[in-house]
């Protein structure tokens, strides 16, 4: 993907991650309200730990790691799809809109759209899954409105902020998104 991926009449768009990104991501990085609900980012993060990062997930067989940009090109936060599993052809999404000026405002809900739409049509997956927070009331209510389908609770799975936390986790096939209303046709 050499252009930036998007859709007629979505706010924002996705672009494969760049090294020069990292002065941008350290701006909410280390924000806990913007990380609270991500148990691998509960320690303070450098910006050598980030690049380090993203020269890892940029040269990984395993990961695909995009900018989430608006239609001005402004950065807003990051989407991925991450632990790829290519012989099930399934991987775990991941989005975080970091900017908080662009918070509450449906950009997150497009970015995870065009993420889900980029990991069946440009990587040909048959299943993508998502972890969260099971208190996390704002994602299992997104996951719900695409369609995602609950798999199941894993009890006490992260540790994080000094108390265990449940993790739901929750899918959705690539024909359930073929027949989703909301999904971007490919004549659009």
């Amino acid at each position: 993907m050499s252009t930036p991926f998007t859709y007629p009449g979505y706010r924002v768009r996705l672009r494969p991650i760049r090294l020069d990104d990292v002065d941008s991501i350290m701006e909410w990085i280390n924000d806990e309200e913007v990380t609270r609900n991500f148990a691998g980012l509960s320690e303070r993060i450098t910006r050598e730990q980030e690049l380090a990062f993203l020269e890892r997930v940029m040269g990984s067989d395993t990961d695909r790691l995009y900018a989430v940009e608006d239609d001005e090109g402004r950065y807003l936060g990051n989407a991925g799809v991450h632990k790829i599993y290519w012989p099930a052809r399934n991987g775990r999404l991941g989005l975080v809109i970091g900017r908080r000026d662009a918070q509450g405002k449906g950009l997150g809900q497009e970015a995870l759209r065009l993420l889900v739409a980029l990991a069946f049509r440009e990587l040909a997956l048959h299943k993508v899954w998502i972890v969260h927070f099971r208190s996390n009331a704002r994602m299992a209510h997104l996951c719900a409105k695409l369609g995602f389908v609950t798999e199941g609770v894993l009890r006490d799975e992260y540790y994080h902020r000094d108390a265990w936390h449940d993790m739901a986790r929750c899918s959705l096939l690539s024909d359930e998104f073929g027949r989703a209303a909301w999904a971007p046709r490919e004549d659009t």
